[in-house]
């Protein structure tokens, strides 16, 4: 497993401590050894070994099944090791023990966001918020989370707090500018990312501009929305956005060998993009339909609860059948 990243680490630091002072009192005889254990536990995760940590705090819960504590911490590092499902199953029995503390409701709410469970995520973020009204990580959250379901209403007055929030923080520009995309406010999207661009960094313009991008494409302009995908691919060549971006333009402008080749490589980069399976077997479904059927089936299977791509879904459904009844050998019947 992956050692943690900085910004994981001072949260994880700043958990576990705070966990150390909500302990309950362990029972006499034993105490030392568990406060030991879980001391070497902490140290573990604190330092990014995530397999030892978790080994750690296993053992201590098989001997003490209602340490709450470590199942607490147990839950945060498996979210960060990439194990939703364990991440719920213990801080769903720790939270009731830690109702009231912020860090708790926010990892439980990302695990459940990790699982696409979209109302129980909106749920705890918004537990959390109650606790720390201002905190720009569960805002972030909070407002992709109604992104991702459609509701972008709330998604956009989520987005708006968090501006008056953090003014200059990026990420809170990107999702304020999406969600007024999804609104078909295009014009203030682009002018909001704009004036983003000119104060972004050199490793956040590229960012930027695939979203402009993206606000230009629903505008149906085109030829500005490929022009500033290229630009994000001069300075990211392995942006996979922007390189699906290019795809979709190539492929409405008939253009479908050139649009398969970005379109794959779009897919080789993240591979669990399910939007790019549908647009390459769209690209694929002329030139080779049985190659195309695979990845219709691949985005229908991965798509099917996304409520994000719940047309794309419908399409993919017709074509894949269109593509089988095509493949389906002629009987002629007997007469």
């Amino acid at each position: 497993m992956s050692r943690l990243g900085q910004s994981w680490l001072a949260l994880l630091l700043s958990t576990l401590c705070a966990c150390s002072t909500t302990s309950q009192a362990p029972a006499p005889g034993d105490a030392n050894n568990k406060a030991s254990a879980l001391s070497q536990a902490n140290q573990f995760a604190r330092e990014g070994l995530l397999r030892e940590a978790v080994d750690a705090y296993k053992k201590l819960i098989a001997k003490d099944p209602d340490n709450m504590v470590a199942r607490r911490n147990l839950g945060i590092v498996l979210l960060k090791a990439g194990d939703p499902k364990g991440a719920i199953t213990n801080l769903e029995l720790a939270i009731k023990n830690f109702e009231q503390n912020f860090e708790t409701n926010f990892f439980l709410a990302e695990a459940y966001r990790a699982e696409d469970k979209y109302a129980e995520a909106i749920y705890r973020y918004k537990k959390s918020l109650k606790i720390k009204p201002d905190e720009t990580r569960a805002l972030k959250s909070l407002a992709w989370s109604y992104f991702k379901i459609r509701f972008y209403s709330e998604a956009v007055n989520i987005a708006t707090r968090l501006q008056k929030k953090a003014p200059n923080d990026e990420q809170a520009l990107m999702i304020f500018a999406r969600t007024q995309i999804k609104l078909k406010r295009e014009n203030e999207a682009i002018a909001t990312l704009k004036r983003g661009l000119d104060r972004a960094s050199v490793i956040s313009k590229p960012y930027f501009e695939s979203v402009i991008a993206e606000a230009y494409a629903a505008q149906g302009k085109k030829q500005a929305a490929l022009e500033m995908w290229q630009q994000a691919l001069k300075t990211q060549p392995l942006m996979a956005g922007a390189l699906m971006g290019v795809g979709r333009v190539l492929l409405d402008s008939g253009r479908e060998k050139e649009a398969i080749d970005y379109l794959e490589r779009a897919l080789r980069v993240k591979p669990k993009m399910t939007e790019g399976h549908y647009w390459l077997a769209r690209s694929l479904q002329n030139s080779n339909p049985e190659r195309a059927l695979r990845y219709y089936n691949a985005f229908k299977k991965n798509s099917a609860n996304d409520p994000e791509f719940v047309e794309l879904v419908q399409d993919a459904r017709k074509r894949a059948a269109s593509l089988q009844k095509s493949a389906r050998p002629e009987t002629n019947s007997l007469r």
